[in-house]
């Protein structure tokens, strides 16, 4: 429950941020443009750069974990996973044409790049893939999915290794230090590697409050989410491209209403996601997902 937990968790953050991708593609123009400065602080500091990062160790983790269990249960475990990859390409694809910055298909071809390169370990050519892809894998070779309920002490130490790195970022930022920064490029260096380990800390955090006594309060909200990922990912692109005429989101100044949106969209696909899973073994996304993977129906309802 833990894994799903943080996707579901990380799920929220990337909402924050999809919106101005989604519904104001000439305002990611402008920051392409300008930098963040055109975003408030709490979300360029807080969101940006945050939350993909928990999703690809993720998804570099579920890769992992997929071609494992799908080698116990077909002599071809990676045609199994090409064909899941090929499946998400697909959906990646189709999701570009309204969300220019989705990462369905980004991860997509990573992953049919990687599975061309492996042989029979894991873990083989890992540099040619971005680093938190491979450091997903690796956890996965390394069992630590096993392990995320146990083991309180090192998530202290991981927690408070990544949050001193936050807080130093957030200090150099309230101190008006200039990070430098790429021509091309939203973010600098700096606040890349700050993004990754600010979303480290976020996933840290979140696992070590679940090992702290709020396992049923995190779990209850979260964990459907994640095991709805895709779908919600999805569903979610379909809400911000139908809800912002309506609450006149249409320049940078939209935040409040963006802030609205983004809460309204968790909050309903909090509670839908319990009530769909109490019926139905997955989400409408990821029962076709898994059609298509194992090429055969899979059961539906419970």
């Amino acid at each position: 429950m833990e894994i799903d937990a943080v996707q579901g968790f990380a799920l929220c953050g990337i909402h924050v941020v999809n919106v101005q991708q989604v519904v104001l593609p000439a305002m990611f123009g402008e920051m392409r443009g300008k930098g963040l400065g055109v975003m408030p602080d709490v979300v360029r500091h807080g969101f940006y750069e945050r939350f993909f990062p928990i999703f690809t160790l993720l998804f570099g983790l579920g890769f992992a974990i997929f071609l494992e269990s799908a080698g116990r249960k077909t002599d071809s475990p990676r045609k199994v996973l090409a064909r899941r990859l090929l499946a998400l390409a697909v959906i990646g694809v189709i999701h570009q044409l309204f969300h220019q910055g989705e990462a369905l298909l980004p991860y997509a071809v990573f992953g049919l790049v990687f599975l061309l390169l492996i042989g029979g370990q894991v873990i083989a050519g890992y540099g040619v893939m971005p680093g938190l892809l491979v450091i997903g894998l690796a956890l996965a070779r390394f069992g630590v999915h096993r392990r995320l309920g146990s083991h309180t002490g090192s998530w202290v130490v991981v927690t408070l290794l990544f949050g001193a790195i936050t807080a130093a970022y957030w200090w150099s930022v309230r101190a008006g230090v200039d990070l430098p920064r790429l021509s091309f490029g939203l973010a600098s260096p700096p606040e890349q590697l700050a993004g990754v380990a600010g979303g480290l800390f976020y996933a840290s955090l979140f696992v070590l409050l679940m090992r702290l006594g709020l396992r049923g309060v995190l779990g209850a909200v979260f964990a459907p989410m994640g095991r709805m990922a895709l779908t919600n990912y999805l569903l979610a692109t379909v809400l911000i491209l139908a809800l912002s005429p309506v609450l006149g989101i249409e320049d940078v100044s939209g935040w409040p209403q963006i802030t609205g949106l983004v809460i309204g969209i968790i909050v309903v696909q909090a509670v839908w996601s319990a009530l769909w899973l109490a019926a139905f073994r997955y989400g409408p996304a990821e029962w076709v997902w898994r059609c298509i993977t194992w090429w055969r129906v899979a059961p539906f309802r419970r």
